[in-house]
């Protein structure tokens, strides 16, 4: 019954024969270590051992697989059993050495743990719950060989699951139910007191053993988030991406019919109106172009979001990429931060101001072994006052604003060990800032 739980928890069809095998084996596992001298309630802990041993060598189905199934059954069977005995206890009036003494009555106080087990495996069955769900079933049904459905599975549960998180997450759950047993037979005087010695022993050894795990199953944990952050970022990107190259793909199917039209001009003799059309229609391409040789995605991306963001607001951007950023040393949710934030405070510092002035200068470089990020635009003075406190977290002259923005770029470029510096007069203020190149 734990052997067929668990394997439904893990979204396996055992079969029948396998099963079958497994439980007698067992049965002469648990009569053989209960006739030898084996500590009070380390036969348990030896039994389960064996039931992990028993189907893998059973069922040849890869450790992972085994493990998390076993687990799986024996924490149910466990929990069944907690909630059972007392229960059995409350309304019969037996002790519970009276259970462990005599055969009979032990068979008879499982019943309702059978039956409790036993529905519980036809829900399972019925309704096809499962824990984790595998590509392939663990069964005689379609046209695999046993092997192949091994070699499946192996592959499926590498790539798809971490057996060190699984089990952190349960193999607390089964200690509980083993030290709750535990202590019900040290309160009834039935464990020897060398006995116990030796299984809280053992006990701390998997304490120790679970905190070790714990450590490992967090940081992985936290790789999975950052991951998935990542796609999510990396999806974005895409996105922002594809219409990158839908507008190129758009402005050369436009390009034929611009050629007529500066051909038109020519032959007309307007030849001023012809320069200033030839300005506007480079001004778009060139954008675009310089977008398109950005070989980040993540970059080229939040450029061209940038670029939609200063259209809508009537502003003018310039941008010049003169080196490939392929090997910036930025994450890319790096690289949006510092960009994004950087780029944002140009925007806002022009949006009051009229004609040429509405402008802002984007510059990427390398120089002298670092990357050099420029920002330029004609807004305010920024005063030696502010450019102390400017980096600092929640600082901010404008209403409304968190101040962040501006200190998540110093974080930035420190993690990196790079500089930022500011350049500001009457005329123009420029955000320079240095990365090194990756060592």
């Amino acid at each position: 019954m734990v052997a067929t739980l668990g394997f439904l928890l893990v979204g396996l069809k055992p079969w029948w024969r396998d099963l079958l095998i497994i439980g007698s084996l067992q049965a002469v596992f648990a009569y053989i270590i209960r006739l030898l001298p084996v500590p009070f309630g380390l036969h348990s802990i030896f039994e389960i051992f064996l039931f992990i041993l028993n189907i893998r060598l059973v069922t040849r189905l890869p450790y992972r697989i085994v493990i998390l199934a076993s687990l799986f059954g024996l924490i149910f069977y466990g929990s069944v059993e907690t909630v059972a005995i007392q229960f059995m206890l409350h309304i019969k009036g037996f002790s519970l050495t009276d259970i462990w003494n005599y055969t009979f009555l032990r068979i008879f106080y499982f019943l309702p743990q059978a039956l409790v087990m036993l529905i519980f495996i036809a829900a399972c069955k019925i309704f096809n719950i499962s824990l984790i769900g595998y590509s392939q079933e663990y069964s005689r049904s379609g046209n695999l060989s046993r092997k192949e459905i091994q070699d499946n599975l192996k592959a499926d549960i590498v790539n798809n699951h971490n057996l060190v998180i699984f089990v952190v997450v349960l193999l607390p759950v089964l200690l509980l139910a083993i030290l709750n047993m535990a202590f019900e037979a040290a309160r009834l005087n039935i464990f020897p007191g060398e006995h116990f010695n030796i299984f809280n022993g053992l006990i701390g050894i998997l304490i120790i053993v679970l905190t070790v795990l714990s450590t490992i199953a967090f940081k992985k944990i936290g790789q999975y988030v950052e991951k998935e952050y990542e796609a999510k970022r990396a999806e974005e990107n895409l996105k922002q991406i594809k219409q990158l190259i839908d507008s190129s793909r758009k402005q050369r199917h436009d390009f034929h019919h611009q050629l007529q039209t500066i051909y038109g001009l020519l032959e007309c003799g307007s030849y001023e109106r012809a320069r200033d059309y030839i300005g506007r229609a480079f001004g778009d391409i060139s954008k675009t172009g310089e977008l398109i040789r950005t070989d980040n995605f993540s970059i080229s991306a939040l450029l061209y979001t940038k670029i939609g963001l200063a259209e809508a607001r009537n502003i003018e951007m310039e941008i010049a990429v003169e080196c490939s950023l392929r090997d910036m040393p930025l994450t890319p949710h790096e690289a949006s931060s510092l960009l994004g934030n950087m780029i944002d405070n140009a925007l806002e510092a022009v949006e009051d101001k009229n004609g040429e002035y509405r402008l802002v200068k984007v510059k990427i470089a390398r120089e002298h072994g670092t990357y050099v990020i420029m920002i330029s635009n004609f807004g305010d003075t920024i005063v030696p006052e502010i450019r102390e406190n400017i980096f600092k977290t929640d600082f901010t002259t404008k209403k409304d604003h968190s101040g962040l923005g501006l200190s998540i770029v110093k974080d930035i470029v420190t993690k990196h060990r790079g500089s930022i510096e500011i350049s500001s007069d009457t005329e123009e203020t420029t955000f320079t800032v240095t990365i090194p190149f990756k060592k």
